[in-house]
């Protein structure tokens, strides 16, 4: 089997499915060694096999995805098993009696599997011969087992089952030979009709600014759902746009607590239900990966869907046209009132291609067995132990599994990786990636602007002060080449960004021009009264003394009477006085709260209250 191939050779004849019909429509159950494509998220897959007259394990890949199908199938005899469910719990169920026309229908996460077999074990049930093992949205154990090993957990059982079948819209093939081995077929749910959604693609350089005016612009304000794999950047959005109060994040429960500690408290990491079973929304609800698959959205409205890709905040925020964009549309049951894409491209990020995967792969295989060899032969206790750390330690050691082989599914995840990370260099390359997807009708807009997030990261990750300061010049100077956009309200809030960043920099940038900035990038005090200065001559400040002295004391300090004689007297001298001033002429500005301190050995002044706020 070839790697991740998103458009299957069909092993069967494809089946067809209508506008309204349902996989029960269309077929008794789900046949086993199957892999079943069903292509639109939502036709009943795993409700086919809830009803099915066979015992079932059904794996969904997270806990909001059973407890959202417990509520809808409570008339089932459906069990959930998570994490708080125990291995008694699971007893209690499968000893229950049957009622008439009843079957065993257990749904469980990756991670809780190994508590269902346990049970079984302890029952003396055998599950392998008497049970359907299902695995709903299949291609989350590729997509996910980079950063959650568990999710593959149950694969080894996977194949000891009689009846077994994966399943999802959007399957990615795996390259475990046991799906060769054990005559595996891809079955095809081919649409007779137009799925096709329309989608607004935007690639920019700014996401957070065009997201601001994609806000704006929505017809629809009561409802407006943003998925974006990311707690930081949801964060960063919600208080930039000042959402507290009308924002809501569901998002895994070690995000939540995250949140929570950084003083948002409307997080959570199961939906929430109105008396209508609809999931209860805010006006910004912001979903994370957790639930970008198989959950149900049930509303009674059409909310505008927003999709975020924000490759300079957060690589992992890169979304897959081919599936998970799929799959987040495919949440809202009774439809959306519009779908949006705002992305940023890389063209410096680095990717391999599927061929030179392949070689580094093999590379890494045949210096894994050499040291593997090595380790096998070796005598001496030291370099066994060298050679035991050097096999647990190389990179390539997440490729393979506890007993030594290739681990296909962490293989899998590197070349779907790298798929993915190749859309995202080129805005072009991300448009091709939708418009081969079969599933959406694209509108494509790429909107540059002149401060992009590369610049932002430029100031974040500045070393020091005068680098930020330098990266805050660069970045005016380049609004500043737009004039006649400047004082347009995006162009407005990019100034303003950079004032919350540094406002001296900026008004001295404004007022007094690029190269006295410069030459005095790291004089703040010099600054500071040169504005002043000028602001006067230009009859913006009327009280330029005043100012200046305020610019350069402050409530609280501790200064020597030497030092505030010398500043004052300067500051007078700037505006044509030249008195002989004496330090007691501070008392026109501050309340003194003590006259006879000392500050590095010198007789000085505890400055109080200012005398004008």
């Amino acid at each position: 089997m070839s790697k991740n191939k998103l458009h299957f050779d069909l092993s069967t004849e494809p089946k067809t499915i209508s506008k309204g019909q349902f996989l029960e429509d269309i077929m008794k159950e789900i046949p086993t060694n199957t892999i079943l494509a069903k292509t639109i998220p939502g036709v009943g897959a795993t409700t086919l096999e809830i009803k099915s007259k066979r015992h079932s394990i059904i794996i969904e890949p997270n806990v909001p995805v059973i407890k959202g199908k417990m509520k809808k199938h409570k008339q089932d005899n459906l069990f959930g098993v998570y994490e708080s469910i125990s291995t008694n719990n699971i007893i209690d169920y499968l000893d229950r009696p049957l009622e008439k026309g009843q079957y065993k229908k257990i749904m469980t996460t990756p991670e809780s599997f190994i508590k269902v077999m346990r049970a079984m074990l302890l029952l003396e049930i055998d599950c392998y011969k008497d049970y359907m093992l299902l695995f709903d949205e299949c291609d989350k154990i590729i997509k996910d087992i980079d950063y959650r090993n568990g999710i593959a957990l149950p694969i080894e059982d996977f194949f000891l089952f009689e009846n077994k079948a994966f399943v999802s819209a959007t399957p990615i093939l795996p390259s475990d030979p046991r799906f060769e081995q054990q005559d595996f077929q891809v079955i095809k749910i081919v649409p007779d009709y137009d799925y096709t959604q329309k989608m607004q693609l935007v690639t920019t350089n700014n996401v957070v600014a065009i997201f601001r005016e994609i806000l704006t612009r929505c017809e629809n304000k009561d409802h407006i759902c943003i998925f974006l794999n990311s707690t930081d950047t949801i964060l960063a959005i919600i208080k930039k746009f000042n959402l507290e109060s009308c924002s809501k994040v569901f998002c895994s429960q070690d995000s939540v607590d995250k949140l929570e500690k950084l003083g948002y408290s409307d997080a959570y990491s199961n939906l929430q239900f109105d008396s209508n079973n609809n999931v209860k929304l805010e006006q910004y609800t912001f979903f994370t990966s957790r639930f970008f698959s198989a959950v149900d959205i049930d509303l009674s409205t059409k909310p505008t869907v927003i999709i975020i890709s924000d490759l300079f905040y957060a690589k992992h925020s890169m979304i897959d046209p081919h599936t998970e964009s799929v799959q987040i549309i495919g949440r809202f049951r009774n439809g959306t009132g519009g779908i949006i894409h705002v992305s940023n491209t890389n063209s410096y990020l680095s990717h391999k291609t599927p061929e030179q995967l392949e070689n580094y792969l093999a590379g890494c295989h045949e210096i894994y067995l050499q040291i593997k060899q090595l380790f096998k032969t070796a005598t001496n206790e030291g370099v066994r132990e060298t050679l035991r750390e050097a096999l647990e330690r190389i990179t390539y050691a997440k490729y393979i599994d506890s007993e030594g082989n290739k681990n296909h599914f962490a293989i899998d995840n590197y070349f779907d990786e790298e798929r993915v990370k190749s859309y995202y260099i080129y805005p072009s390359r991300l448009k091709q990636a939708y418009e081969i997807s079969e599933h959406f009708t694209v509108k494509y807009q790429y909107y540059p602007l002149p401060l992009g997030d590369e610049d932002r990261l430029k100031i974040s990750r500045a070393d020091n002060k005068k680098e930020r300061r330098l990266a805050i010049i660069e970045q005016l100077d380049l609004l500043n080449g737009e004039e006649d956009v400047y004082d347009e309200p995006l162009f407005k809030e990019f100034r303003d960004s950079l004032h919350r960043e540094d406002s001296l920099i900026v008004e001295v940038y404004e007022e007094l021009g690029e190269d006295y900035t410069k030459d005095n990038l790291m004089k703040d005090k010099k600054m500071n009264l040169d504005l002043i200065i000028h602001r006067s001559k230009n009859g913006k400040d009327r009280f330029p003394i005043m100012t200046s002295v305020y610019a350069v004391f402050q409530e609280g300090g501790r200064y020597p009477v030497n030092y505030i004689k010398k500043e004052l007297r300067q500051i007078y001298a700037s505006y044509g006085d030249n008195s002989p001033y004496t330090a007691r002429k501070i008392e026109e500005f501050f309340r003194i709260t003590n006259y006879g301190i000392k500050v590095s050995g010198q007789r000085g002044y505890l400055l109080g209250k200012k005398r004008f706020s």
